[in-house]
């Protein structure tokens, strides 16, 4: 499988699994109010239902929607959504009982099959469980979204209040830079130009979720990328995450310039170090990172021009991290604006030669 549909399949899965713990947890407090169920009947019928319906919701979503990119009204895209939801809701409850007439009558297509169908939706339960499935498929929307706009780690640690106090960590940061974004502003106009960040701001942060980094901040041209400094050791996830990008506005290329008649480029630094991770704000707070760290990242961006490089790293990062493959470069020792020290830059190099992203 290419990256494309790696992505579709973990994309999907999350519905998968979502509605299938829905309706165990469904099942659980019902068998609770009725001890007297038939406990591998009611788990068995849970799980069909679940998969038939996580399957649908996910190929909704991801391949229909291709993945929220709804640009449709909101009230027509909740009007259309609900719709969607009622009707898969009861095509599912409808699939189950001609399943399970099967297993009871011998066969799915009979007059006992429809008799059945009628009783099931005419009793309360039923009626219950498509307001509880109607309710969790938005819930489980929700919450795709939300963790989408956050990343796992970030919309995990939020949940549990981790960094409701300043908590100390050691972390790489990347900016990657849209190169000649001002003539390309000019060029296009503001709305072109906004469409175009758009499509390329969706490459890039595919790469950083595929390499388990996140988009801490977005500045207009510009994007900070971070990831923990253990998880990097063995990994360059920086490093291959910026591959990955490079790679995939390579294959991009023609697209961007039948649509825009320009393909981005862009160049980046990497550094690391410890910094502050604090939640800041009360109303609309967001998980800020304070330390040298990202100032020294941004300084150093600036070289990748006046070497000539698109890619540069701080030599910190160089010693703490596996860059053997890449063929690291010093590029000599530059004294950065607003630091005292001066401060090795190296060179990291490779060749665009992977499949299509």
């Amino acid at each position: 499988m290419n990256r494309i549909t790696i992505r579709k399949f973990k994309a999907i899965s999350f519905y998968v699994l979502s509605w299938v713990f829905s309706c165990l947890l469904l099942t659980a407090f019902y068998f609770y109010y009725d001890p007297n169920l038939s406990l591998k009947f009611s788990f068995l019928l849970a799980v069909q239902y679940a998969l038939l319906l996580g399957l649908s919701h996910g190929i909704y979503d991801v391949i229909v929607l291709e993945d929220n990119k709804d640009h449709r009204s909101i009230w027509i895209a909740l009007l259309i959504r609900s719709f969607y939801f009622l009707t898969a809701i009861a095509v599912n409850v409808t699939i189950c009982v001609f399943i399970w007439s099967l297993y009871d009558f011998g066969d799915m297509i009979s007059e006992e099959s429809f008799a059945l169908v009628a009783t099931v939706f005419a009793s309360p339960i039923t009626h219950l469980l498509i307001l509880y499935s109607f309710i969790m498929g938005y819930l489980i929307t929700f919450v795709r979204s939300v963790h989408k706009k956050f990343g796992t780690r970030v919309f995990i640690n939020t949940l549990l209040g981790k960094y409701q106090d300043p908590t100390e960590e050691e972390r790489v940061f990347m900016l990657v830079d849209l190169k000649n974004s001002t003539n390309i502003a000019e060029e296009l106009g503001h709305f072109k130009y906004s469409e175009f960040l758009r499509d390329y701001y969706r490459y890039l942060s595919n790469c950083c979720e595929e390499n388990h980094g996140e988009i801490y901040q977005i500045a207009g041209d510009g994007a900070y990328l971070t990831w923990s400094l253990r998880a990097s050791i063995k990994n360059p996830r920086p490093v291959l995450c910026f591959y990955d990008l490079m790679i995939c506005l390579n294959n991009t290329r023609r697209n961007f310039l039948r649509k825009y008649s320009v393909a981005p480029s862009c160049k980046a630094a990497i550094h690391c170090g410890k910094v502050i991770v604090s939640e800041v704000g009360n109303f609309g707070s967001e998980i800020a990172y304070h330390g040298d760290v990202i100032n020294t990242t941004a300084r150093l961006e600036t070289l990748c021009s006046k070497i000539g490089q698109d890619l540069i790293c701080s030599e910190c990062f160089i010693e703490k991290v596996n860059l053997k493959d890449y063929y690291p470069q010093k590029q000599g020792t530059f004294e950065l604006k607003g630091k005292k020290k001066t401060i090795s830059v190296y060179s990291l190099h490779f060749s665009l030669d992977k499949e299509n992203t």
